[in-house]
């Protein structure tokens, strides 16, 4: 199963659109946000990938304020989660987060196939069988580029892809 990451998209609509081109390009079944889309209306952009039949999974980031909205908004396209998300895709037990803190917590934990986390724009890969994975800042505000990952559950497999 490929599973497209992305996290801190802060309403950049064109990155947004890219990031869903890419992930219709390498046909992804499910997609991880790790929290920070901020304004309700940006979900409208993902509705391509659910068309195709990706199911979406979030986290809400320190940026989402209005998460009644989001949650709102996203029915039919985004699944949230306030604090962690755990999910199971093609047998990979996987953790979605925003904060890094966390995050590294529960990849030592040694209990997950895949974290997943956002928050300081600045792509992070580690491990081999089991990862840890930010797929650095979508929007491309606060890094010098923008980025989202694709993971391939069967190998683990990553791939960081510049928008």
């Amino acid at each position: 199963m490929k599973i497209g990451v992305l996290s801190d998209t802060h309403d950049n609509l064109p990155n947004i659109r890219r990031a869903v081109e890419v992930f219709l390009d390498r046909k992804i079944q499910a997609v991880l946000h790790g929290g920070d889309f901020c304004s309700p209306f940006t979900l409208q952009e993902f509705k391509p990938l659910t068309a195709k039949g990706a199911r979406m999974y979030a986290v809400f980031g320190n940026n989402d304020g209005d998460k009644v909205l989001l949650t709102k908004k996203g029915e039919g396209i985004c699944d949230f989660r306030d604090g962690a998300y755990v999910l199971e895709l093609d047998g990979r037990r996987i953790a979605l987060i925003h904060y890094p803190e966390l995050a590294e917590d529960l990849f030592r934990s040694d209990g997950f196939d895949l974290v997943v986390f956002g928050h300081t724009h600045k792509v992070r890969m580690e491990g081999t069988n089991k990862k840890l994975l930010n797929p650095g800042d979508c929007s491309g505000y606060l890094a010098d580029k923008a980025t989202v990952a694709v993971v391939d559950t069967a190998e683990m497999a990553t791939e960081v892809i510049l928008l």
